[in-house]
């Protein structure tokens, strides 16, 4: 599905087409059976699907509404750590890319608690705090937690 969603997806594009029948056909299939297997494909799976489908179309919002009830069930997808950061780092760009900074923020924050030296997820922050601070609701203030 990502190979599929990645870089700008148009409804002319035969990935579009690809991605939308394989999503079809793995519902389909998770719905009509009973395992955990199933289950999970069915409520995780399927809607992360969608949400780098909506990411490939840049439609942002669309990304943070699906994937953000799942955050914390992203575990159940499998996969190592690094391999379902890739679904956190996503959740963040589309928070960002939808302006919603200080959601992006508190993602940042909450993995930048579990790597504090990751220099990538430092830029990050800093580059969405100084963001921030040009909102029109004025600066916002980052507390850290001990």
């Amino acid at each position: 599905m990502m190979s599929l969603a990645h870089g700008k997806v148009t409804e002319s594009a035969a990935r579009l087409v690809l991605a939308e029948r394989l999503l079809k056909s793995i519902s389909e299939y998770a719905k009509n059976n009973t395992s955990t297997d199933c289950k999970i494909a069915d409520l995780v799976g399927v809607p992360v699907g969608n949400a780098l489908l909506a990411f490939g179309k840049g439609q942002y919002s669309e990304v943070v509404s699906l994937m953000l009830p799942l955050k914390y069930d992203l575990v159940k997808l499998g996969g190592s750590w690094a391999q379902r950061q890739v679904f956190s780092v996503t959740l963040i760009h589309a928070a960002i890319r939808s302006n919603q900074l200080p959601l992006a923020l508190a993602l940042i924050a909450e993995l930048k608690a579990m790597k504090p030296k990751n220099r990538t997820l430092d830029k990050l922050y800093n580059e969405v705090k100084s963001l921030c601070g040009t909102m029109e609701h004025g600066p916002i203030r980052i507390v850290q937690l001990p």
